[in-house]
């Protein structure tokens, strides 16, 4: 049995920054060991969209070789998952029977993507021309896809769907987004911010079909032929990409005993309902929250490295701003513009700068003269400023409407 004075479970980009970070403290644990289940080190998620469409080399992905681990002092063990936590007796037994024994464990298990019914086997494994697009497998398959068949649908309108929407379309297939809600990104951006969104993605191919379910499939010589809607439309469809959500990966915490309600429960100090027991990234929850957005993730990590070496160090989330492009296209959202855009109570106004002709679009709302959130298409430089003035929740100093205008807009 081998023993590690820190073990972690799972080698993703929450993993990679946690590693990353420890190496600023020379008081880090001495023997660290990665489990990881992929057969491949860690990689950068967020460019898999890129990787796709073929806009950037797979290299352009990689976030440190095996020889990077090997030189940092890591001990790195790919294509090997856990499959069974005894909190009680500090091990886990992994698929090929290895077993470890560790004095502190970080569960950095990530999230699984939501599977729904009509599209499992009685196996309860995928049907053929079924695809996810979260990891490398599902980008082999999404470019194999692509080469042999024309028509592919995409269940799902938030960034994982869009992105695998728009890479598909890029590299030669008709494509067809189906969005249960009234509109694209609709927990990030406004009505009109998603529908100028819709609109742009339209122009490039991509069709879309807001208030709409998949509710069954067709299947010809054992390939997928065609999907039905719940309103009885049918479209072609050679390929299907699931992008439905996710919900953290709570198997092994479960099994071992621990907190778990949505996600594995953790204070501050992302320390688990056993005390030699961490975790951070998808597969957490804190205070009633869980986390699917890089940025976060990233100041977990931070948090829990001077943890682990010592330091009495807290978790306390930030107002993040997410910006992203899709297909070419800027967006950025920060604050709860869900929340905004349906609750009157949460601002006393909004604001919204739009400019036809090159296609830009901010919005933001107010309350007491502090900013709440703010929206931005198309050009999205105000981005950090909007995210610094809700951090900050001070009352903007100057007349709103200046906060509006970037000098370039005033000048035109």
């Amino acid at each position: 049995m081998t023993e590690a004075e820190l073990l972690i479970i799972g080698n993703g980009m929450a993993c990679q920054r946690l590693l990353r970070e420890l190496l600023h403290w020379p008081g880090r644990p001495k023997r660290i060991v990665i489990l990881a289940a992929e057969d491949r080190p860690a990689y950068n998620r967020v460019l898999l969209s890129n990787l796709l469409s073929g806009e950037q080399a797979d290299s352009a992905a990689e976030l440190g070789g095996i020889d990077w681990y090997r030189q940092q002092g890591f001990e790195l063990i790919c294509g090997d998952a856990v499959i069974q936590l005894d909190a009680a007796n500090k091990r886990v037994l992994c698929q090929s029977g290895q077993r470890y024994r560790y004095q502190q464990l970080v569960l950095a298990c990530g999230a699984d993507p939501i599977r729904p019914g009509y599209a499992l086997n009685p196996q309860g494994e995928l049907h053929h021309n079924i695809s996810h697009f979260r990891n490398w497998q599902d980008l082999l398959q999404l470019r194999s896809a692509s080469q042999h068949h024309q028509q592919a649908v995409v269940v799902g309108g938030g960034f994982l769907g869009l992105e695998a929407a728009a890479g598909l379309q890029q590299l030669g297939m008709q494509v067809r987004l189906i969005q249960r809600g009234a509109s694209v990104l609709n927990r990030q951006l406004d009505r009109p911010a998603a529908l100028m969104l819709q609109q742009a993605l339209a122009n490039k191919g991509i069709e879309i079909h807001t208030r709409s379910q998949l509710s069954r499939l067709s299947y010809r010589q054992g390939q997928l032929h065609s999907i039905r809607l719940h309103d009885g439309r049918r479209f072609e469809a050679q390929w299907l990409v699931l992008a439905l959500g996710i919900r953290p990966a709570t198997r092994l915490a479960q099994q071992a005993g621990l907190r778990v309600n949505r996600g594995i429960c953790v204070n501050d100090k992302l320390q688990s309902s056993r005390p030699d027991i961490y975790a951070l990234g998808e597969c957490i929850e804190y205070q009633g929250e869980t986390f699917g957005l890089l940025a976060p993730i990233q100041q977990q990590a931070r948090v829990l490295a001077a943890v682990l070496c010592g330091q009495s160090d807290r978790y306390q989330p930030a107002t993040i701003c997410t910006q992203l492009k899709i297909s070419g296209i800027a967006v950025s959202s920060c604050g709860d513009i869900a929340a905004l855009s349906t609750d009157p109570s949460r601002s006393d106004h909004s604001q919204v700068y739009q400019d036809h002709q090159l296609g830009h679009y901010r919005r933001l709302w107010w309350k007491n003269q502090i900013l709440q959130g703010a929206v931005l298409f198309g050009d999205t430089r105000l981005s950090p400023f909007y995210s610094d003035l809700i951090r900050s929740g001070q009352p903007y100093r100057g007349d709103s409407h200046s906060a509006l205008f970037n000098p370039a807009d005033q000048a035109a």
